[in-house]
């Protein structure tokens, strides 16, 4: 199992190779990168978030949720964006919470997620966002992102 701080030290870079690091750690390191999403820090916590995804373990969708209710956007932006990796029953409450996040960048990167995602309710979700977002472009973004693809 990795060490904490051997997994800090590796999120901690500036450039990351997300799979082959998914590989390497594995989901042995998901109560780690729990851990890190946890601490709050939001270099760290998004790239741990992030990574969580990838590794597509049986904890993976926990963490994702944790890092969605982080109180940094940037951390958020990564549930949103790693939430495709992961299976829709898990996730497709975690996308829907961040469509109605207070930042419109979390909701972009949401709306991107829910329409990769295909659920029924994310796309009535996305209907309703492209109806009714605050955000003009984030409404013409969610409409077109609702239109059946084909």
């Amino acid at each position: 199992m990795p060490d904490l701080e051997d997994v800090r030290r590796e999120l901690d870079r500036d450039e990351l190779n997300y799979p082959q690091l998914a590989r390497e750690l594995g989901p042995e390191a998901l109560p780690q990168l729990e851990a890190l999403v946890a601490e709050d820090e939001p270099r760290v916590a998004s790239k741990a978030a992030y990574l969580a995804g990838v590794i597509a373990g049986p904890t993976s969708s926990r963490v994702v949720s944790l890092a969605s209710d982080s109180r940094h956007d940037v951390v958020r932006v990564a549930a949103a964006a790693t939430a495709t990796a992961l299976p829709a029953d898990e996730v497709a409450g975690i996308v829907e919470h961040l469509m109605a996040d207070p930042d419109v960048g979390v909701r972009a990167r949401a709306a991107r997620s829910a329409a990769q995602l295909e659920g029924d309710d994310l796309r009535d979700r996305l209907q309703a966002m492209a109806r009714n977002d605050d955000e003009p472009a984030l409404r013409e973004l969610a409409a077109e992102l609702a239109e059946p693809s084909g």
